[in-house]
């Protein structure tokens, strides 16, 4: 979860693809047609009204009356196995770097296999 208020709108936006999305009802209830695609946590950014800046809350990737439930099950669902990928990718790329780091520490030397010695 980030406790960062963002610069920005546009800087919350972007984050907030980052991160796994759910589902809400809208105000008329679980038998409306429609469904709400929120972050799965709070996102903050700060926003400049005239004089005024103030801090408010990234809110809706898709609002009500926008996509039916069906859909919406559907974008949530390809949305957050792309977010699991993608986190997967990020943390076995630190344990590489990890692992690499200490076997240049002990002095061991580990050929790279290159792509094309792979084809």
């Amino acid at each position: 979860m980030s406790n960062k208020i963002f610069n920005s709108y546009d800087e919350a936006h972007k984050y907030s693809l980052t991160v796994p999305w759910k589902l809400t009802t809208c105000n008329v209830g679980e038998e409306c047609w429609c469904r709400i695609i929120l972050p799965t946590e709070k996102i903050l950014y700060k926003n400049k009204v005239g004089d005024t800046e103030r801090v408010d809350e990234f809110e809706y990737i898709i609002p009500d009356g926008s996509v039916d439930k069906e859909t919406a099950e559907y974008i949530v669902e390809l949305h957050n196995r792309s977010v699991a990928i993608y986190t997967g990718q990020k943390e076995r790329l630190a344990i590489l770097k990890e692992l690499n780091r200490l076997d240049q520490e002990l002095g061991i030397d580990i050929p790279v296999i290159k792509r094309k010695e792979i084809d």
